[in-house]
């Protein structure tokens, strides 16, 4: 432990809904003071809801707006402003205006990855060139730290995986009406996620099983798709589209069986916390998402839009009483693994690796 409490300063694109920027929170939120006092700078001015949580938690966040240049002189200014020790970049333009920031400054620099996908020719350069310059490199899953190697020539002996987690006490199972079949995805209307694939899905397993609901969690620019493609099948008597939810566990808590229908993905969270509320999971076999679902275990992997195997795995789950609640108990049991404390320890102990390497 340091004599003195790591000033870190945590580099985000944006601080709306979405997966990293709750993992942020997470850590934030958990982070020893005595060891790490966190500075979060938003890249840009979409700071809600996340900015208002932080701040009520006693977490200062510095809003960096403006052009490219602009922006990385600011942010610049404002790690000097602040004493940073540690810049710890969030996703691939952090990484980027974290390590122009840093430019000729004895700080050291955490770079990340949390998902398995190129930006464009621009930021991709700018990306291969913060990491070779980092001091570690965090990736949330096995699949991330093999695509950034690839992709990315990321040194390896840099990267440590520390996997997404969850608040095991909020997100936990709930009683569940008998022969209830509520399926329930929670994702931003995007082309990643495929929503339309669970519109498709939804209505193909309606038609083998009629008392089937369907609950869709999130908003974004597919919604007006979406909901015409809801209309299109005749499921408005079925299905929810519930925009974006501050009750999501409470809604988890209702269902039966979580979809993931996402084309690409690092370590989806949302899997995570359908596990830690007991939900077997059928997801599309992207990204790390097999690093959280075994097969047959916690519940069933399908190729990405395979529509007809996403519906006879639901099938088969939600007419087996008898396998729901043996993947059930092995879906929290699975998600025991996540709790908040892991990740904040080994990304504490991280920092202090790096630091310590700088001292060397």
């Amino acid at each position: 432990m340091t004599a003195q409490p790591i000033r870190v300063g945590l580099v985000i694109g944006q601080l709306s809904t979405g997966g990293a920027e709750g993992q942020l929170r997470l850590l934030c939120q958990g982070f020893d003071r005595f060891a790490v006092q966190p500075v979060v700078y938003c890249l840009s001015t979409q700071t809600e809801p996340y900015r208002g949580l932080l701040e009520r938690a006693g977490i200062p966040v510095r809003v960096i707006a403006g052009g490219r240049a602009g922006r990385a002189l600011q942010l610049r200014r404002a790690l000097a402003g602040d004493r940073i020790d540690l810049v710890h970049a969030w996703l691939f333009i952090a990484n980027a205006y974290a390590w122009a920031a840093g430019l000729g400054r004895r700080v050291a620099l955490v770079t990340s990855a949390r998902n398995c996908k190129r930006q464009g020719r621009w930021l991709d350069a700018i990306n291969r060139r913060a990491f070779r310059a980092s001091d570690a490199i965090i990736v949330n899953s096995n699949e991330v730290l093999r695509y950034i190697e690839r992709e990315y020539q990321a040194p390896p002996e840099r990267i440590t995986v520390i996997p997404n987690a969850i608040d095991l006490e909020r997100f936990h199972p709930r009683p569940r009406a008998v022969g209830s079949k509520c399926v329930i995805m929670v994702g931003r209307l995007v082309a990643q996620k495929n929503p339309l694939l669970f519109v498709a899905a939804a209505a193909a397993l309606r038609a083998r099983l009629p008392d089937a609901r369907f609950v869709l969690v999130g908003d974004g620019p597919l919604r007006g798709q979406v909901q015409a493609a809801v209309r299109a099948a005749g499921l408005d008597d079925s299905f929810v589209l519930a925009g974006e939810r501050g009750d999501v566990h409470e809604l988890l808590g209702q269902a039966d069986l979580f979809w993931l229908t996402s084309d690409w993905e690092g370590l989806p969270n949302a899997v995570i916390e359908a596990l830690a509320c007991g939900l077997p999971v059928v997801a599309t076999d992207v990204g790390g998402t097999a690093e959280l679902v075994r097969e047959g275990q916690e519940g069933f992997l399908i190729a990405p839009g395979d529509c007809d195997a996403l519906v006879a795995r639901s099938v088969s789950i939600l007419t087996d009483p008898a396998a729901q609640a043996r993947l059930r108990a092995a879906a929290r049991a699975r998600a025991e693994r996540f709790g908040v404390e892991q990740m904040v320890r080994a990304t504490q102990a991280l920092y202090e690796q790096a630091l310590s390497g700088r001292a060397a």
